[in-house]
C-alpha cells in the first residue's frame, strides 16, 4: 500500500464509515440485530476504525486519546449518520475514494465488519452503555497495543470514574442518592490519580486532577445537604462534570496521545497536539476550575459555608462505606478515606 497523505486519510476514514453503514444494513437484513438495538456512537465508531486499521495495516494515523484509540486526523469528522444504509444509497460502494486500488472499497470494508469481525461487530454496535463497553475494550486490546499497553490500567480506572460522572451529568435523579455518589466519586478518583503517578510523563497532570476532585466533590457535598436542586443548580453541576472531559481528562489524554501516535502522518499531525498540551502545561486548566469556584456561590453551592457532613437523601443498606466511617468523614472527606482505606481500588 502506498504512503497516505492527510487528504488520503480523510477519504479512507469516510470509506470506513460508509462501510459500517452498509454493514449495519446487512446485519439488520440477516436478523443479527434490529435497528432499535443499534447504539453506535462516535466513540465506538473510532474503535471499529482502529480495529480494521490494526488488522489490515492501513497506515491511518492513530493515537490513544480520551476514550482510547482514535484517528488523529480531526478534519475527518464528517457528519455521517450511523444507521443501516443500503448499498443503493452509497455512491462509492464498489470503489475506494483513494487514487489507488490497493485499499478496500466501501463494500469490502462492510464485509470485513460483518463477516470477519463478526460477533464482535454485533457487540460493539449494540452495547447499551458505551462506557461499560470501553472497560472491556481496554482490558482486551490495551495489553495488545505496544504503544498504549502501559496505560491500560489508567484507562480502565478512568472509565470507571466516568461511569459515575455520567450518571450525575445525565440523570437528574442522582440527587435522590447523592451521599452514595459523593463517596463513590471519592473512591473512583483515587485509582486514576494513583495510575497517573506511575508514569513520569504524566506526573504534571495529577495536580489538575486532584484540584478538580476537590472542587467537584465540594459542590456535590453542598448539593447533598439540600432537599432538592433547582434546575439551575442541576445545570451548573452538569457543567462542572463536563469540565472533566473538556479540560482535566483532555489534558491527560493529549499527553497520552503524544506518547502513542503512530501512522503515516504523525509528523504533520503531531504539532497541533503538542500545541494543545503546551497550553495546558502553561496553566489554562486553572481558568476552568476558577470558573466553577467563582460561580458556585451564585447557585448556593459554595463550599466556604460551615463544614458539614453530607446528609444524604436516600441512604440504602447497600452503601459500600459503613456507618462508622460515614460519621468520621467530613464533607470534603478524601483525606479521611485515604487514612481509613489506604489506596482505594475498585
Amino acid at each position: 500500500m502506498h504512503m497516505l497523505t492527510p487528504g488520503d486519510e480523510e477519504s479512507l476514514l469516510l470509506d470506513i464509515k460508509e462501510g459500517i453503514q452498509y454493514a449495519l444494513y446487512l446485519g439488520k437484513q440477516e436478523g443479527r440485530f434490529t435497528e432499535d438495538e443499534i447504539c453506535l456512537d462516535k466513540i465506538r465508531l473510532n474503535k471499529l476504525q482502529y480495529l480494521v486499521n490494526e488488522d489490515r495495516n492501513l497506515g491511518l494515523t492513530f493515537g490513544w486519546y480520551k476514550y482510547g484509540p482514535a484517528p488523529e486526523d480531526v478534519t475527518s469528522d464528517h457528519d455521517v449518520s450511523l444507521v443501516p444504509t443500503p448499498g443503493s444509497e452509497i455512491s462509492n460502494l464498489e470503489r475506494t475514494r483513494l487514487p489507488t486500488s490497493d485499499y478496500y472499497s466501501t463494500e469490502e470494508f462492510a464485509y470485513y465488519f460483518i463477516s470477519e469481525l463478526g460477533e464482535e461487530f454485533d457487540e460493539i454496535v449494540t452495547a447499551e452503555n458505551t462506557k461499560e463497553y470501553l472497560e472491556g475494550f481496554y482490558a482486551k486490546y490495551g495489553p495488545k497495543d505496544r504503544y498504549a499497553a502501559r496505560y491500560t490500567d489508567l484507562y480502565i480506572a478512568s472509565v470507571r470514574l466516568q461511569q459515575t460522572l455520567d450518571k450525575i451529568k445525565d440523570n437528574e435523579s442522582w440527587h435522590e442518592d447523592s451521599t452514595r455518589y459523593y463517596y463513590e466519586l471519592e473512591k473512583r478518583f483515587t485509582p486514576v490519580i494513583n495510575e497517573i503517578g506511575k508514569h513520569e510523563e504524566l506526573e504534571h497532570t495529577a495536580e489538575p486532577l486532584r484540584e478538580y476532585q476537590k472542587v467537584l466533590t465540594s459542590v456535590i457535598a453542598e448539593a447533598d445537604t439540600m432537599e432538592e436542586l433547582s434546575s439551575g443548580q442541576d445545570a451548573f453541576i452538569s457543567n462542572a462534570v463536563r469540565k472533566f472531559y473538556s479540560t482535566i481528562w483532555d489534558f491527560v489524554a493529549q499527553e497520552i496521545s503524544l506518547e502513542t501516535m503512530r501512522g503515516d502522518n504523525v509528523d504533520s499531525l503531531r504539532p497541533s497536539v503538542e500545541a494543545t498540551a503546551e497550553t495546558y502545561r502553561g496553566g489554562s486548566w486553572e481558568n476552568e476550575l476558577d470558573s466553577i469556584r467563582d460561580r458556585r456561590g451564585y447557585f448556593d453551592l459554595d463550599p466556604d459555608r460551615e463544614p458539614s457532613e453530607p446528609q444524604g437523601n436516600d441512604e440504602t443498606e447497600e452503601q459500600s462505606i459503613d456507618d462508622a466511617l460515614l460519621s468520621a468523614v467530613s464533607r470534603t472527606g478524601s483525606e479521611a478515606i485515604k487514612r481509613e482505606e489506604g489506596v482505594a481500588q475498585e
